[in-house]
């Protein structure tokens, strides 16, 4: 039985990367060929992409050959991946197998300096790929210093795209687009996690406005972009005027509509698998699970534990009972942001300049008045919110 073996980080994976994959099963014809993301590699620093993160992205490489599998042995390893020793569970694991191993220039002429590299010369073959001619001339010499060690040597002289991981993820971080440089299934992956946003080139270490803005850029439509920084800019100028956090305004206005334009039932399954509205969730108004869904991925993927921001995310569409003066600047934002055209828009600018329940309390009575009209489902925190407000403007 013949295995390929092509592990790296993969962080991300690329189109380079797919091209030498295709490049090396039409050389070796394997049984079968393993794409195998490390776990943390012993030639690399630990990026700060978690190795789940990278596995999903692996999916893209299952699309060059049926005879693809994915493998999450390395990943699944305490300490440092070697390859020698996932070389030998191979071989516990199919008696006899031969092994081909994919390396490119980095790691062919850094190959002496590996783990059990001996060893691994007389248990492997080398598959070694240049990028340009550059570096098919500087590997020549290695590759016959392998051969004289007794190594077996596949050499293929087939240049694939000149790129780098590194060169994808710094791009990234610039802001530029990067669809022709990855395959769609690690670009999903990419923009829904907000990776590689942080200059240093691993995911995000904190959340802040730039990040948050990169992240709604990424993975909104122009139109609904610009929605969030119209939201964002009077966010900030609400909180000003009525003393709410100006940094949390605009955290929680960046990232209120993150999941808007995500498939509903994405939506409907995440509301439900973190215990978000389970009872009669499907009846709820599809507003309310876009609201719910971004609170999720702003605590459980960008990790903000600010319960006051989570909630001005989570409430911006339907309001509640108790709303904290965030959350009324964030649900007042969304309401009457610059480009919103409805007829009441303008009486509600002119009342938030003057006073904030006032114009919350005419905001609800609004919304649920046309959600009647139109006999669309009326949330019933908006119900509570509005009886609330009620109340203590008739008690007054």
């Amino acid at each position: 039985m013949k295995i390929l073996l092509f592990g790296g980080t993969f962080d991300p994976p690329h189109t380079g990367h797919l091209a030498l994959l295709q490049n090396a099963i039409g050389a070796v014809q394997p049984d079968l060929a393993l794409v195998m993301p490390a776990g943390v590699p012993p030639h690399k620093e630990a990026y700060g992409t978690p190795a789940e993160l990278r596995y999903q992205m692996c999916r893209a490489f299952l699309s060059v050959d049926r005879r693809v599998h994915r493998s999450r042995f390395e990943m699944d390893q305490p300490g440092k991946s070697y390859t020698a020793n996932t070389v030998r569970h191979l071989q516990a694991r199919w008696p006899g197998c031969e092994i081909f191993l994919v390396v490119g220039s980095d790691m062919l002429l850094s190959f002496s300096t590996w783990y059990c590299s001996g060893w691994l010369l007389q248990n492997v073959t080398l598959v070694a790929q240049s990028r340009d001619e550059g570096e098919t001339a500087a590997m020549g010499p290695a590759v016959e210093d392998l051969r004289r060690q007794g190594g077996r040597v596949l050499f293929l002289r087939q240049p694939v795209c000149l790129l780098s991981s590194t060169e994808v993820r710094a791009r990234c971080a610039a802001g530029e687009d990067i669809s022709a440089l990855v395959p769609p299934e690690a670009l999903r992956v990419i923009r829904r996690h907000g990776l590689y946003l942080d200059p240093t080139g691993g995911s995000a270490k904190m959340v802040t406005a730039e990040f948050c803005k990169k992240l709604a850029k990424r993975n909104l439509s122009a139109k609904r972009y610009q929605h969030t920084l119209n939201v964002r800019r009077l966010a900030v100028k609400l909180a000003k005027r009525y003393g709410a956090d100006e940094d949390k305004a605009e955290i929680a206005a960046l990232l209120h509509d993150i999941c808007k334009e995500r498939p509903k039932g994405e939506l409907l399954q995440m509301v439900r698998d973190n215990a978000i509205m389970t009872q009669n969730a499907a009846e709820k108004p599809q507003g309310v699970w876009h609201a719910a869904a971004a609170m999720v991925v702003a605590k459980q993927e960008l990790g903000v534990e600010d319960g006051e921001i989570l909630d001005a995310i989570r409430y911006h569409t339907s309001g509640r009972a108790g709303m904290s003066m965030l959350e009324k600047v964030i649900y007042m934002a969304d309401m009457c942001s610059e480009e919103r055209g409805y007829p009441e828009a303008e009486e509600l600018r002119k009342l938030l300049k003057k006073d904030m329940d006032r114009a919350l309390l005419r905001a609800l009575q609004y919304s649920v008045q046309w959600l009647r009209e139109e006999r669309k489902p009326i949330d019933e925190d908006s119900l509570l919110a509005l009886r609330w407000l009620e109340e203590r403007y008739h008690r007054a």
